[in-house]
């Protein structure tokens, strides 16, 4: 697959970006999403670009990023001048992966268009519908996680729990077997193994990918010949207003709704339980406090957002805070440090489970809001209730690692073990 939308050298766009008069001086800030310390806390590097740099200009890299509230969100609103048409990830990895029915990565009509083959089984009702199922399998997942710790175990919370959790859910709408899941689940932890400091994509994660897109096609082909209640039948049989999808575009949107509906939950939950098993006496307030769940999870989502930044390109100048971002630029929109601006958020360094978080990007904003957000928000709920509450207290034991995929900010492994 050729890639098509933006690289870190800039060579697809306009020579323009490289003649920007007004730039940050050579002792500014370094952001560097590819780096992993900065993976590891990017929050100091986000509160002096909000205040320094809300323009910030990464020369090495050649891209632009936006960090405050208000410039996020307007950008996000604009996707006129802010396109996703060029891709929207500083690594090139939606292209990459996805290609053809990779709905984030389109401007309307199109996007409108792959957006509603999917919508049908993502309504608000429907989501609704799959709670009992969900709360049984959290608390299935909770009881095995719990029986574990009490036997004096360290366990992997991300394998036990944030990661089969969603990839159970969403392969369940999909209409994916056990065995394929597995499969998926095996694939997917490759596919998105990263190298600090590199924006290269592994051979290894090419070749994962691969190996998804290849299940799906047949899937998709099988549900062609036999259509099923399930989404993949509804992408299978999926038309865009006046044509039948292409087959790329279908085996496209199918990858990207498995893989995104994984990552965003998965991160969201470990992220969780590490703050949790760092102190008690939240973890006991997340388990007293069932009717303030639905806070909470607002509160986690803005103070330490499962996807950090996307990526668009403007389609002509933009004038903002003295800085000429010229046409054809690769912009990211930083929601990591936008959740963190005090000029939307009071002492936004402190998580505040009481806070009412109104309005945040953790899930994106504009037409490009998360689909699956509901859904997100739905599973992280019902851990919350019914898997969370079986377990001992319990503690990080320190043996962790953060997810170095440089838009996401979550654990691939994160043990905990009673204290």
């Amino acid at each position: 697959m050729t890639p098509t939308g933006p690289d870190r050298t800039g060579s697809h766009r306009d020579a323009t970006v490289e003649a920007v008069a007004d730039r940050p001086p050579a002792d500014g800030p370094m952001w560097d999403p590819f780096d992993e310390a900065h993976v590891a806390d990017p929050f100091p590097i986000y509160r002096r670009m909000r205040d320094e740099f809300p323009v910030y200009r990464n020369e090495r890299d050649g891209f632009y990023a936006l960090s405050r509230f208000d410039d996020v969100a307007s950008a996000n609103a604009d996707w006129e001048t802010y396109s996703s048409a060029e891709g929207i990830d500083l690594d090139n990895t939606g292209s990459i992966f996805f290609g053809a029915g990779n709905m984030v990565e389109e401007d309307p009509p199109l996007h409108r268009q792959l957006r509603a083959v999917v919508r049908h089984h993502l309504t608000p009702a429907l989501v609704a519908s799959t709670e009992p199922s969900i709360a049984a399998k959290a608390e299935r997942l909770g009881a095995g996680l719990a029986a574990r710790l009490h036997d004096g175990d360290a366990v992997d919370v991300v394998a036990a729990l944030c990661l089969p959790l969603p990839l159970d859910v969403v392969g369940s709408l999909m209409g994916l077997d056990p065995e394929r899941q597995q499969y998926v689940h095996d694939r997917f932890l490759v596919m998105f193994a990263r190298e600090s400091g590199s924006a290269s994509i592994p051979q290894a994660a090419l070749d994962a990918a691969q190996d998804v897109r290849d299940l799906l096609h047949d899937q998709l082909e099988e549900r062609r010949r036999t259509p099923r209640e399930d989404l993949l039948t509804a992408i299978a049989h999926g038309e865009l207003d006046d044509r039948p999808m292409l087959p790329e575009e279908r085996i496209g949107l199918s990858t990207l709704v498995i893989t995104a509906a994984i990552s965003t939950t998965r991160n969201l939950l470990a992220s969780i339980f590490w703050y949790a098993g760092r102190d008690d006496a939240l973890r006991r307030r997340l388990v007293d406090d069932v009717a303030g769940h639905r806070g909470a999870i607002e509160e986690f989502l803005r103070y330490d957002s499962p996807i950090q930044n996307t990526a668009r390109v403007t389609t002509r100048d933009v004038e903002l805070h003295g800085v000429r971002i010229p046409e054809g630029a690769q912009v990211s929109l930083v929601f990591g440090a936008a959740n963190r601006d005090e000029r939307q958020f009071p002492d936004p360094d402190r998580l505040d489970l009481d806070r009412v978080v109104r309005r945040h990007y953790a899930f994106g904003g504009g037409i490009h809001t998360c689909i699956g957000a509901p859904l997100a928000r739905l599973e992280t709920r019902l851990a919350l209730r019914h898997a969370l509450p079986q377990l001992p207290a319990f503690a990080c034991t320190g043996r962790e690692h953060r997810a170095l995929k440089f838009n996401e900010r979550g654990f691939e492994m994160l043990e905990i073990a009673t204290p």
